[in-house]
């Protein structure tokens, strides 16, 4: 799945919760503008999200978070 939404923090974690089953069936998420300076929002979220479900996080480019199960 990937993730190319809104910037703000409520709404990616809006997002990552709706699809959180992908991850269930051994999927994978790519969110896109993690590490955007003017949307700090964005990086919270994943990172909240990450955590909270004890999940997998590869960054590349400093842009793209892959979020898979452990």
């Amino acid at each position: 799945m990937f993730l190319d939404g809104g910037h703000k923090y409520e709404t990616v974690k809006s997002d990552l919760l709706n699809v959180h089953p992908v991850l269930k069936n051994n999927g994978t998420i790519l969110c896109d503008d993690y590490n955007l300076s003017y949307a700090p929002g964005v990086r919270k979220a994943i990172d909240e999200f990450v955590n909270n479900n004890n999940l997998n996080l590869r960054i590349f480019n400093s842009r793209f978070a892959e979020i898979t199960k452990k």
